[in-house]
């Protein structure tokens, strides 16, 4: 249902890779769908896919883009968890809050063939779901939501920031 399309990083003279849907017709709004450690696999490309049938222009940013590009991994096999892991070790968060950012961008200005989409939000996972509250403190996204988001107890000094919806959820063991 979807497809790759390239996205101009902020700041550097780069492109990086993003699997969009689109819907049938006119976009509800856009909603960006951030990764876990696994790239974007089969199961984020299904959420994405599953936006766009409900009406929504979505998209998901290759969060590895600068030193793993394309990286597709499964985490029910052991070694692909472990590399996912060291993917995450070597991930800059700050970086990819900035991918987000150009994100929002491109989406509000036409991203791929689509035509512009004014209200953007964001849902995350893990370490999507970090970025998800990063994107709320540190951008003018519309909406960010959160699932399992890693280490955001480490960044609530930069609540004062956020302006828009924000909804975390935080499991419990």
């Amino acid at each position: 249902m979807g497809e790759m399309v390239n996205v101009d990083a902020m700041g550097e003279d780069a492109l990086f890779p993003a699997y969009l849907a689109a819907p049938a017709g006119t976009a509800r709004a856009a909603i960006i769908v951030i990764p876990e450690i696994f790239g974007v696999n089969a199961g984020i490309r299904q959420k994405v896919d599953h936006l766009a049938a409900s009406g929504y222009l979505a998209v998901a940013p290759d969060i590895f883009w600068r030193f793993a590009p394309g990286v597709e991994l499964n985490p029910d096999v052991e070694a692909e968890l472990q590399e996912a892991f060291g993917y995450f070790g070597q991930y800059d968060a700050d970086d990819g809050v900035r991918d987000i950012e150009a994100m929002i961008h491109a989406i509000r200005t036409g991203i791929g063939k689509q035509a512009p989409v004014e209200k953007v939000g964001c849902v995350g996972y893990c370490l999507g779901g970090r970025l998800a509250y990063m994107a709320a403190a540190r951008t003018d996204i519309s909406a960010s939501v959160g699932y399992y988001g890693v280490m955001i107890d480490q960044m609530l000094h930069e609540s004062h920031a956020i302006a828009n919806p924000l909804m975390l959820h935080i499991p419990t063991a």
